[in-house]
């Protein structure tokens, strides 16, 4: 998945580009990239008792959420990547 790394009021978050209305000073990074950058966090870190769910219900988590949100197309997207197409 492509994604955008954007800057907000608590710092840099990466968002789902798809689900994201593109934003002057966004940098984006494409499907390659991303996948790079995923298999070395997971090489790094996969082992690390710090990983599951560090995140979940953080500040960080809620910009996401609100930065994604505002997509026309989201509902669409959610439908199609959790299996459900219309």
């Amino acid at each position: 998945m492509s994604i955008r790394l954007r800057k907000t009021e608590i710092g840099l978050v990466a968002l789902c580009a798809a689900r994201s209305i593109p934003k002057t000073g966004d940098v984006y990074l494409d499907d390659n990239v991303h996948q790079a950058l995923s298999v070395k966090f997971d090489l790094d870190f996969a082992n690390k008792e710090v990983l599951p769910g560090v995140y979940k219900n953080t500040e960080a988590e809620r910009i996401i959420e609100r930065e994604e949100s505002n997509n026309s197309n989201r509902e669409d997207w959610d439908l199609f990547f959790k299996g459900e197409e219309k």
